[in-house]
């Protein structure tokens, strides 16, 4: 079944732009763990939500 080398080449694109995705995610997600396993070592007990929350409202702007 020979299949259209301009769908070939949208399928190629496709495949491209989801693992440029993942990629993107994963690095998103890493360094938000890594940014609340940090506050989690500095902050102990109740003291961590307050500094979570610090933090999230003072990074909302990027």
């Amino acid at each position: 079944m020979p299949q259209d080398p301009d769908a070939r080449f949208k399928t190629a694109l496709q495949v491209v732009g989801i693992l440029g995705l993942v990629g993107l995610l994963s690095m998103v997600f890493h360094k938000a763990f890594a940014d609340i396993s940090l506050l989690w070592q500095q902050h102990a007990g109740g003291d961590f939500w307050a500094a979570l929350a610090r933090y999230l409202f003072r990074n909302l702007a990027g």
